[in-house]
């Protein structure tokens, strides 16, 4: 148990990852993990980012993008305006048209 600690404890140091993540992360949790980063307004994880939280298949990568997906179409969808936005400083990905995140194409 002292080794398991000291082991996420350093992960978490190394990768400046928050308690809850490394959790989501250990329990190979990575749509939970996406939604999560989705509906904290935080920007999408990438493959490589992923890779260094254990994410080793393409699937897992899937997986996290469709949460994060969900995640950001919920945190857009409560949004009336600019200072409405829990995290300000991504405000305009969630007009109309705006990045790449691709909701609408997706089926979100």
């Amino acid at each position: 148990m002292f080794k398991h600690s000291l082991l996420v404890a350093g992960l978490l140091l190394a990768a400046c990852v928050t308690p809850y993540e490394a959790e989501l992360s250990q329990k190979d949790a990575w749509e939970q993990l996406g939604a999560y980063h989705g509906k904290q307004g935080y920007l999408e994880w990438d493959e490589k980012r992923l890779g260094k939280q254990g994410a080793m298949t393409e699937t897992d990568y899937e997986e996290y993008r469709a949460g994060y997906l969900r995640g950001r179409y919920e945190y857009c969808s409560d949004k009336k305006q600019v200072t409405t936005v829990v995290n300000p400083g991504y405000p305009d990905d969630c007009k109309p048209h705006q990045g790449s995140y691709g909701l609408v194409e997706r089926g979100y």
